[in-house]
């Protein structure tokens, strides 16, 4: 059983020792209705679970909490933003809507202040509920505008959804957002299956195509990308540099001399996010009895959804290759698929 607050929860506890389980059961209601009705639907939604937990046949009461949680949650919503996310409303449910608006915080960004700075390790979600939000990134010391969000519109699914650091920069020009932990969408899940789908389907519409780039003259890559065939092992580290004897086998996809990417299976969701930032060892085995080693960190693990259970990973090296090096590898794998 949840511990809520400790006091209430004592007082439902001796309701029940001394078999006065009407008792606990109204009295459950009563604070469920009056947390509710302050808006504090945080412990409301608390002291509602406890209630099924503590009472799973009292259906009546039951009924009639949720009713009342129900009714206080639609009632404090911002007509405003009913209309702001109409589209949104279009995809979940009424009451996936309601309960996904009161499980994220919601704040005032000042004009120029930073959401998010490209390079970040942040797996919030940003729901622009009014006013704007500029996006650019930096290459080579210089600003690439990409494009001016506002109300309605999301921003950072493709690291939410993905784990991955952020390739751009957030920056407000006078906005109210709301924000979605990662893990609260996934207490959602349990609650409502498949609300975490329905939101990736309507992010998507805001993710930013490589095309977007191809707008500003760049493509944000600083090094050129090549096919590389063959096997790569991936030693992970501790925050200490020390070998944690955790090992992942993976096909190599493509390489630059910053870095490289390929495919590895992971069996849960949760531990490809893991690895997000991690220090890792390379072995790189592009031919038989040919094997390099470099170090790198994690910045990308994307699902890859024809194949189940299947993630790209992309490092970044720790070194910038040199162009011998780089050359000896592409040629390697060249000459192991020539004889394949």
């Amino acid at each position: 059983m949840e511990v809520t607050d400790l006091q209430t929860e004592q007082q439902i506890h001796e309701l029940i020792i001394k078999g006065e389980s009407e008792k606990g059961k109204q009295f459950l209601v009563e604070i469920i209705t009056q947390m509710a009705r302050k808006r504090n639907f945080i412990e409301a939604d608390k002291f509602h679970r406890l209630l099924i937990e503590a009472f799973p046949l009292a259906l009546n009461e039951i009924i009639r909490a949720t009713e009342i949680l129900e009714q206080e949650k639609t009632a404090a919503i911002d007509k405003n933003q009913l209309a702001v996310w109409s589209a949104l409303l279009r995809v979940l449910d009424f009451g996936e809507f309601v309960v996904l608006y009161h499980s994220m915080e919601r704040r005032r960004c000042a004009q120029g202040e930073m959401l998010v700075r490209q390079g970040a390790q942040n797996s919030d979600l940003y729901f622009v509920n009014n006013g704007r939000i500029e996006l650019y990134f930096q290459e080579t010391g210089k600003k690439i505008p990409l494009k001016v969000i506002g109300a309605g519109e999301i921003l950072g699914a493709g690291s939410f959804f993905e784990a991955s650091v952020w390739t751009i920069n957030a920056r407000s020009l006078g906005a109210e957002v709301s924000t979605l932990k990662f893990d609260t969408l996934q207490q959602l899940e349990r609650d409502f299956p498949g609300i975490d789908s329905k939101l990736n389907d309507f992010c998507s519409r805001f993710k930013i195509s490589s095309e977007s780039f191809g707008k500003t003259g760049s493509d944000r890559r600083m090094y050129t990308r090549y096919r590389l065939s063959g096997i790569t092992q991936m030693i992970l580290f501790d925050r200490d540099g020390n070998n944690t004897g955790i090992v992942a086998k993976g096909d190599l996809f493509d390489i630059s001399a910053g870095g490289i990417s390929f495919f590895v299976r992971i069996s849960k969701k949760k531990n490809a996010r893991l690895l997000l930032g991690r220090h890792v060892g390379l072995t790189i085995t592009s031919e038989p009895g040919s094997r390099f080693n470099i170090g790198g960190v994690v910045r990308a693990v994307r699902s890859q959804p024809i194949v189940g259970n299947e993630y790209a990973v992309s490092i970044q090296f720790e070194r910038v290759l040199a162009q011998k090096e780089l050359k000896n590898l592409i040629n390697a794998a060249q000459d192991n698929g020539a004889r394949r």
